[in-house]
């Protein structure tokens, strides 16, 4: 088995250099060491704390491979670092991320594809939790008693999930988990739970990439958690998840329009029935390259 050197530099709190998704996907074919001074390849993230440690790594041998689950481009071209209000972007090689873009060096694996058990890990640190796939190919999502109307969850309240959860709270109660509201989910496991007491979700993006492909786990979790998520993203979301399974605000002129349809799928038990039986993807066919051997493929091909 080869050996590989690698290093993890400017991830999220909590983030293990020994255990997360790229770890466990070189360790299926290679014999993989942490090597923080002569990597031969540097993951880093968008720098939440912005030390700027990928600034270390001038050896030209080092592959820089960047990834993001942030609604954030790749600086391939720019800079030595593009700084932003919350993040620090540094200059990549490579890329992993949601993007739908034509460059060779970046390859769209979005936030939700890392939330499923590919290695048969349970779950990191962060996150907790990850879906074994095989529920998702059987479409054997949450079997709670969903006996709630609708439950939002989230940490950052954006005016468009403030706007609809005041709107539809007007119809009928929509419970609140998360930092506005007091409360806080511990984990995707306890997330999982909570979404199962509820027929509806609504699980809107912090923002839209204006070419599509910022989709992180929300419309994820809220489908299989058992809901009908209630999402807002673009409209080429419907290239990942099957349409016919959750409501998207860009398919409707307005929100209230979407209220209605809320309201209607709530009074008709055949109508909401019919979402909750429809798989996450279209024709129950995951997208192939989105699969470990995939991945792994793009990232061998660069040593």
């Amino acid at each position: 088995m080869k050996t590989i050197k690698v290093n993890f530099v400017d991830f999220w709190p909590g983030f293990l250099k020994d255990n997360n998704y790229f770890f466990h996907l070189l360790s299926s074919t290679h014999n993989v060491i942490i090597d923080e001074e002569d990597p031969d390849i540097l993951f880093f993230s968008v720098d939440y704390a912005k030390r700027r440690e990928r600034d270390n790594y001038i050896n030209p041998r080092c592959k820089k491979i960047f990834y993001s689950g942030e609604n954030v481009r790749p600086n391939f071209d720019g800079p030595q670092s593009i700084e932003m209000p919350m993040y620090s972007i540094g200059k990549c090689d490579f890329a992993f991320t949601f993007d739908f873009s034509t460059d060779p060096r970046n390859y769209r694996l979005p936030l939700w594809a890392l939330h499923i058990d590919w290695f048969n890990k349970g779950g990191y640190v962060n996150p907790k939790y990850l879906l074994p796939f095989d529920k998702i190919e059987t479409n054997e999502f949450s079997a709670g008693p969903h006996d709630k109307f609708c439950v939002s969850i989230f940490s950052n309240p954006v005016p468009m999930r403030v706007d609809f959860f005041n709107k539809l709270s007007q119809y009928n109660q929509v419970d609140g988990w998360g930092k506005p509201f007091g409360n806080w989910s511990d984990g995707e496991d306890h997330k999982y739970s909570i979404l199962s007491n509820y027929k509806f979700s609504i699980c809107f993006e912090n923002s839209i990439s204006p070419t599509g492909g910022y989709y992180t786990e929300k419309l994820f979790h809220a489908k299989t958690g058992g809901t009908i998520p209630i999402y807002w993203s673009d409209s080429r979301c419907s290239e990942d998840f099957n349409p016919n399974g959750f409501l998207n605000l860009n398919d409707y002129p307005s929100m209230d329009s979407l209220v209605e349809k809320v309201i209607e799928i709530d009074n008709d038990d055949k109508l909401y029935d019919s979402y909750t039986c429809e798989p996450l993807f279209s024709n129950s066919k995951f997208n192939p390259s989105m699969r470990p051997e995939s991945v792994l493929n793009f990232i061998e091909n660069l040593l």
